[in-house]
């Protein structure tokens, strides 16, 4: 039952990420196409809208954030290697370790994430006079795929019988 409950997480972790990074692929084409119209705009007509630039700035928020969980479900996150190879115990354990931070950082993320997006809940942006929960939802969706992300990573190597039994 355990096993199976470690295999859906990781499953589901992995549907996600792809899910994700394929996401951040069609924002960055949006934004893309928007600061090309702002720029024309600007160049050609002298007016450049500003809505191009306020849904840019949104959906960059929402392609660091996002595609940071999908740094850490890959492993491809900035690291330093001070642990030299030959300790491979030491390794796991580290790695270990790096997947609950990344589990207590998705936490506080997403519990002062929600806190905030509830506090500036009916405020508009300036441009778009859209809801402002669009743009700080990022922060609590994205401390939850890094709890399922670090999750994933911290049950995905079981320790081995020696490493369990010292």
């Amino acid at each position: 039952m355990v096993r199976q409950i470690a295999n859906l997480v990781c499953a589901t972790s992995r549907v996600t990420s792809r899910l994700v990074a394929n996401l951040c692929v069609g924002v960055i084409f949006v934004m893309l196409g928007l600061l090309v119209t702002q720029v024309l705009m600007r160049y050609f007509l002298g007016a450049p809208p500003s809505w191009t630039e306020e849904l840019a700035i949104i959906l960059f928020a929402w392609l660091v954030l996002l595609y940071a969980t999908v740094g850490l479900r890959e492993g491809f996150h900035v690291a330093i290697e001070s642990i030299p190879a030959r300790f491979e115990r030491l390794h796991r354990w580290a790695d270990r370790l790096v997947a609950a931070l990344a589990i207590l950082f998705g936490y506080v993320t997403l519990t002062a994430g929600s806190a905030y997006v509830e506090r500036t809940t009916g405020q508009k942006t300036a441009a778009l006079q859209l809801p402002i929960e669009i743009l700080y939802l990022c922060v609590p969706i994205c401390g939850a795929l890094f709890i399922l992300h670090g999750a994933a990573r911290l049950i995905a190597h079981p320790p081995d019988e020696n490493e369990a039994g010292s």
